[in-house]
């Protein structure tokens, strides 16, 4: 066994054939090259960049401060929560439900394949047109003209409070 009291300075190369145990603080000024896995029981600081090679394994919480670019896929198990505004540039696929807690607003072409269910009041703002039947299980008030293309079946009293044109005989 060697006993080395102060500082020591090696000028060349040092090889270790056995474990190295450093109980103190150790500065190393160049380069580290790690030939085998590597376990940091404690804190780790990184001041510069950090570049990783392979997979990435993290068995807990993750923190991230700052821009964070993600060049691949991305796949998330659990749940995943958003706490600002996001943005995606490209198309979307949600294979679940979606449940919207507030305003939205949709600035292009809508196509719903399946059924529509509205829960509240509903405001259309241009034109509406259906291509199927339309039945309406309460009073229906038309506040400008009508027209009815086809023929017109009344199957209940019908009150008519204008002037009425025909074009044809009764």
């Amino acid at each position: 066994n060697a006993y080395v009291s102060g500082t020591s300075q090696f000028v060349s190369k040092v090889d270790f054939d056995d474990d190295v145990c450093v109980s103190g603080n150790s500065i190393l000024v160049g380069n580290l090259a790690v030939g085998g896995t590597t376990t940091i029981g404690g804190a780790v600081s990184i001041a510069g960049a950090l570049s990783v090679g392979g997979a990435a394994n993290f068995a807990s919480t993750v923190t991230i401060v700052g821009a964070t670019n993600l060049l691949g896929s991305v796949a998330v198990s659990g749940k995943a929560e958003l706490g600002g505004d996001v943005c995606v540039s490209g198309n979307s696929i949600l294979v679940g439900n979606l449940t919207v807690g507030g305003t939205t607003t949709i600035g292009g072409a809508t196509s719903i394949a399946g059924a529509l269910s509205v829960g509240g009041a509903t405001n259309l703002l241009s034109t509406l047109t259906v291509a199927g039947k339309a039945e309406f299980d309460g009073d229906v008030c038309v506040s400008g003209n009508s027209r009815v293309v086809g023929n017109l079946t009344v199957d209940g009293t019908a009150t008519i409070g204008g002037t009425v044109t025909m074009a044809d005989s009764l």
